[in-house]
């Protein structure tokens, strides 16, 4: 059987018996590597708890960020009304290429940056750009009241981000999110095997 386990590169492994997953029935070795980065995708949308009829922005559109992308687009593509104000996915990031296969993969809208604030503002935000700008683009258009969930690690790195007045009187929730455990919300439901 095709197993999968989460181990550092290399070509022969040994780990506890525990540690592996069955690979399902019709999903090759090649696309079995893409686990780990689907995981964090899906969990990245969990953390968000989107609601029926938000619109959602995906800050960077690098391989998590497609993956979140089209989830979402998978959840939301029969709730799109014609004017995107019931439920949308916009998808934003720098490189024309990977806005095109956005929208290949069901984004709504996918945009340059510096289209956020005529696309905004947005329930929720996830953010996976990487990129200290689009942290804070994310969290400058999101709604009041709104989420911003940070998928991006950014190390040792110090992020400087302005907080002033408008940020203090917006009621806007920042949360970052990290594939390791399940949350417990989801515990009952959820496990590592399933997600």
């Amino acid at each position: 059987r095709l197993v999968f386990t989460f181990s550092p590169h290399s070509s022969r492994v040994i780990v506890d018996r525990d540690a592996i997953q069955l690979v399902p029935d019709g999903i090759s070795a090649e696309d079995a590597v893409f686990m780990p980065s689907v995981e964090t995708a899906l969990s990245l949308v969990h953390d968000a708890h989107i609601r029926l009829g938000e619109n959602v922005a995906v800050y960077g559109q690098g391989l998590i960020g497609l993956l979140v992308t089209s989830i979402l687009s998978m959840q939301s593509s029969s709730l799109v009304s014609s004017s995107n104000r019931f439920s949308s996915v916009t998808a934003f990031d720098t490189f024309d290429d990977r806005l095109s296969v956005s929208s290949r993969l069901g984004a709504t809208s996918a945009l340059k940056p510096n289209a956020a604030a005529l696309a905004g503002p947005f329930d929720v935000s996830i953010e996976v750009s990487g990129n200290p700008r689009g942290l804070q683009s994310a969290i400058d258009h999101t709604s009041n009241n709104g989420r911003v969930i940070v998928g991006s690690w950014y190390g040792n790195t110090d992020v400087a981000l302005k907080l002033g007045i408008d940020f203090h009187r917006s009621h806007k929730t920042i949360q970052t999110s990290q594939v390791s455990t399940i949350p417990p919300t989801l515990a009952g439901l959820w496990s590592k095997e399933r997600r």
